[in-house]
């Protein structure tokens, strides 16, 4: 048996002083894909403003190790205390991260999280954001997401305008929603806040999902009523080629009408085996404006400016009692969306008080 010569043990034991990577250095020896490096630069200092000394986790699972390993090295070079978990993918989004997982992101300052499935929808999340972290969760991370540009956006002057429109949903009581195409839904908000996710968490317990960024608000429950046309894409799933007609009755999909894609869809929902994966817990607008749908994954899908998204299942990030195992969003194009009888969104464009 070959055993270590004494100045190696020594060297485990004896405390070395702590030397920051480069970037060059720890490309060659990780997992990194370079392209991914500026990126992870831009969400850890402009997104999650990460300070030198503060604790840093970096999630990520067995598909995505190479994102999460261009953000271990930016946060070093960042100066941060970084600690990077690797998990087995999750099956759905939602679905809750291992407890060691869990635990862990509620001892850190900042969390980014590149995984296949989204860990924002979970309990594990809610209670990390209630201890302070501040975290950017990038579910369905791809390439492209890094390739596009539509990451390549001033956060700052982003959240501006989100927060102006914010503003305008939490002092709207109803929201009513229509297209060319023949949407036409009405649903109160009067009980609700709204959740803008600009990208930038500097505060504690704030989370968004760039490129992702958009303004929310959850209706309040029951009330959702009318038809919804989606001819953007559904959140998991895609692009949709072929429009899937939605009817809401008393808060509840009643029925999902199309061709091969509206089936996809409802077998996807009863997958889940709950039925209160057919009820509305979000009306969120996309507020990127270099995000396309089919460009970059589901996180640009439904983060394109001028779009409007109806997310079913889960409420937890939203403030709405409803709870489902997991939640999915139905995204349209060329959204009209009115605040107590005010247009708020047309042809792509605010209209802000």
């Amino acid at each position: 048996m070959r055993t270590a010569p004494p100045s190696a043990l020594a060297s485990l034991v004896r405390p070395n002083p702590r030397r920051v990577l480069t970037l060059t250095e720890g490309v060659q020896m990780s997992m990194a894909k370079p392209f991914v490096l500026e990126p992870a630069r831009t969400i850890l200092r402009q997104c999650l403003n990460v300070r030198p000394g503060e604790n840093l986790l970096v999630i990520s699972d067995t598909g995505t190790v190479a994102y999460g390993e261009a953000f271990v090295l930016a946060g070093n070079e960042l100066g941060a205390e970084v600690v990077t978990t690797v998990m087995a993918p999750r099956t759905k989004h939602g679905e809750e991260p291992p407890a060691t997982v869990a635990a862990a992101m509620c001892a850190a300052d900042a969390i980014v999280a590149p995984t296949t499935f989204s860990v924002n929808h979970s309990e594990a999340r809610l209670a990390a954001s209630a201890a302070g972290a501040r975290l950017i969760f990038m579910p369905d991370v791809c390439d492209d997401v890094f390739l596009d540009g539509s990451l390549d956006i001033d956060f700052m002057e982003r959240k501006a305008v989100i927060d102006q429109v914010a503003r305008v949903l939490d002092n709207g009581t109803e929201v009513r929603v229509r297209s060319p195409r023949g949407t036409d839904l009405w649903m109160s908000i009067a009980a609700k806040r709204a959740v803008p996710q600009s990208g930038i968490c500097h505060e504690p317990g704030t989370i968004s999902p760039p490129p992702c960024i958009e303004c929310a608000v959850a209706p309040d429950e029951g009330t959702t009523t009318g038809t919804m046309i989606i001819d953007g894409a559904t959140v998991p799933g895609g692009p949709v080629t072929e429009p899937i007609t939605a009817t809401f009755e008393a808060g509840r999909i009643v029925a999902l009408d199309g061709g091969a894609e509206a089936d996809r869809l409802r077998a996807t929902l009863d997958g889940y085996g709950d039925p209160n994966m057919y009820c509305p817990v979000e009306m969120g607008m996309g507020m990127n404006p270099k995000a396309r749908i089919g460009q970059g994954g589901p996180l640009e899908d439904e983060a394109e400016f001028g779009t409007m998204h109806i997310g079913i299942g889960n409420g937890i990030t939203f403030g709405s009692s409803i709870r489902a195992p997991g939640h999915c969003d139905l995204v349209m194009r060329d959204a009209v969306v009115e605040v107590d009888g005010q247009v708020l969104l047309a042809e792509c464009e605010l209209h802000l008080p």
